[in-house]
């Protein structure tokens, strides 16, 4: 059975100034640097009308529970693609994102990313809901907690890297 998934981060500035930082190649490699990973590629790839695609794939140490991580070894390459709509008039967006894993795990869900409607703040969060599936019988559950643990962590990370550029 899968997963839900459900975190909000929080940012002290604009959702333009935001974006522009999220669809920086050196901030991805910067953010994903932060959580670990061994290695890292990003591409960002412009769309029409304003639509961006980002995707980075980074090579993490594999810290599994024993059965899980005999099935995976001791890496894992985790590929994230964020397909992110132009932006509203107030400078808000949404992304559909899948996260593959090396291994029997996926992510898929939705980032929305929400300026602050208080007009004298300059606060931007950005949502991130979905759904982990590992299609393991038996300790597929716990995979996916511990999935879900860690990209609460990376995510915690990322808002950490994010505070520090802006």
């Amino acid at each position: 059975m899968p997963t839900d998934f459900t975190h909000t981060q929080n940012f002290p500035t604009d959702a333009q100034t935001l974006f522009k930082l999220l669809a920086n190649e050196d901030f991805i490699l910067a953010k994903c640097a932060a959580t670990g990973s061994l290695s890292t590629t990003a591409s960002i790839t412009p769309g029409s009308e304003g639509s961006v695609t980002l995707v980075s794939t980074r090579v993490l140490p594999a810290d599994l529970p024993g059965p899980a991580k005999s099935l995976v070894g001791d890496t894992i390459t985790v590929t994230e693609t964020q397909v992110w709509t132009p932006a509203d008039t107030n400078g808000g967006r949404s992304a559909q994102v899948s996260v593959e894993f090396s291994g029997p795990m996926k992510f898929e869900g939705r980032l929305q990313l929400t300026p602050s409607q208080n007009e004298s703040e300059s606060e931007t969060s950005i949502t991130t809901t979905g759904k982990f599936t590992a299609s393991v019988p038996f300790i597929g559950g716990k995979i996916e907690k511990v999935a879900a643990e860690q990209t609460t962590r990376y995510l915690n990370a990322e808002e950490r890297v994010a505070r520090e550029r802006l």
